[in-house]
């Protein structure tokens, strides 16, 4: 939890994830998480298509950036 103005919000971590392709489907391989908690707003605002420029070598791996609560 986070106190913001003396209310408890629920505090939010980035998730970078990185997936990989059998050829078939996607698998989840590895994922990295930001230690800084925040707000659901400030993660959101981190993770739109404006902050991020995806460049990939290998058709079989990608990565994602998602929010989720802080557990």
């Amino acid at each position: 939890m986070i106190e913001v103005h003396h209310n408890a919000e629920i505090a939010w971590v980035l998730v970078v994830a990185m997936w990989g392709n059998n050829g078939i489907d996607w698998h989840p391989i590895g994922q990295m998480v930001l230690q800084q908690p925040m707000l659901e707003e400030q993660c959101n605002w981190l993770i739109r298509d404006k902050m991020w420029e995806e460049v990939y070598s290998n058709q079989y791996y990608k990565m994602t950036a998602q929010c989720y609560p802080e557990e």
